[in-house]
C-alpha cells in the first residue's frame, strides 16, 4: 500500500494500537531567549557549546570508556538504524508500506537521515529552528531586509549604494540585451589575485562608508535618542 492508503487503513482499524508509547514527566516552564536581556548572550553561548557536541559522547569520557555504556549505545544504534525516522524514511519498506513521496532507489537501512547515525541516536534534523519558523521569513528575505536598511542609512548620509545585482548573470544592459557573455577563458594567477584584491578593497570601502553613515545618523539623532 501507499503511505496514504496505510494511513486510511489505520484510521479504519478500531483495534489499532501504537507500537511504542512515550509519556512525559512533570511539565517544565521553559523561558525563551529574548534579546536584549542580561541572560541572552550567556544562554546563546551555552546552547552553541552543546549543540556542537555529539549526543553519543555527551556522557562519556574517551579516556575511561565504560564497556557497559558503549554496549548500550551500540544496542540503541542497532535499533534506530532500521526504525522509520519520518514518513519519507525508506525503512517503512520493512513493514510492507511505501514511504511518503516514494521514489526509485529506496532500500531499508539506507535512509540518509542523520537520525540513523550513531552520533545522533535517533535525533535527526536541525538542532536550532530555521529563521522562517521564528519570523515567517526565509534567509533570503532576511538578507533583503538587511540590505534595505543598509541602503537607507547610506542614502541618508548622501552615499549612493551600488546595485547588489549589478553583476548577476540575469542582469540586462540598457538596451535589454544580456550584459555578459560566458565563456571558458583561461585566467592566469596574476589576474585572479587582481580581481580578488579589488573585491576585498571594495568590501572594505563599503564597510567604512556604512560605519561613517551610521555615525552621522547617530549624531543627527542626538544623545537622547533611543
Amino acid at each position: 500500500p501507499s503511505w496514504e492508503q496505510a494511513l486510511d487503513d489505520l484510521e479504519q482499524d478500531p483495534a489499532a494500537k501504537p507500537a511504542a508509547v512515550m509519556r512525559f514527566g512533570t511539565q517544565v516552564d521553559i523561558a525563551g531567549i529574548i534579546a536584549p536581556s542580561p541572560d541572552a548572550d550567556r544562554s546563546i553561548r551555552y546552547l552553541v557549546k552543546y549543540l556542537t557536541k555529539d549526543i553519543a559522547a555527551t556522557y562519556t569520557n574517551p579516556e575511561h570508556a565504560d564497556p557497559a555504556y558503549q554496549a548500550h549505545i551500540d544496542r540503541v544504534h542497532a535499533q534506530v538504524l532500521y526504525l522509520p525516522c519520518s514518513p519519507e524514511c525508506s525503512n517503512w519498506l520493512r513493514y510492507g508500506i511505501q514511504p511518503k513521496n516514494a521514489g526509485p532507489g529506496l532500500a531499508p537501512g539506507m535512509c540518509p537521515s542523520k537520525a540513523h547515525d550513531r552520533e545522533n541516536l535517533g535525533l535527526g534534523g536541525r538542532r536550532v529552528q530555521v529563521s522562517r519558523a521564528w519570523s515567517g521569513k526565509t534567509l533570503t528575505e532576511h538578507r533583503a531586509d538587511r540590505a534595505a536598511v543598509v541602503r537607507a542609512v547610506l542614502e541618508e548620509a548622501g552615499i549612493q549604494a551600488p546595485d547588489a545585482d549589478r553583476m548577476a548573470a540575469a542582469t540586462l544592459a540598457a538596451d535589454g540585451l544580456p550584459r555578459f557573455v560566458w565563456d571558458d577563458i583561461p585566467v592566469v594567477d596574476r589576474d585572479y589575485v587582481t580581481v580578488v584584491m579589488a573585491s576585498v578593497r571594495e568590501a572594505h570601502r563599503w564597510r567604512r562608508e556604512y560605519q561613517h553613515a551610521k555615525q552621522q545618523a547617530a549624531a543627527r539623532a542626538g544623545p537622547d535618542a533611543a
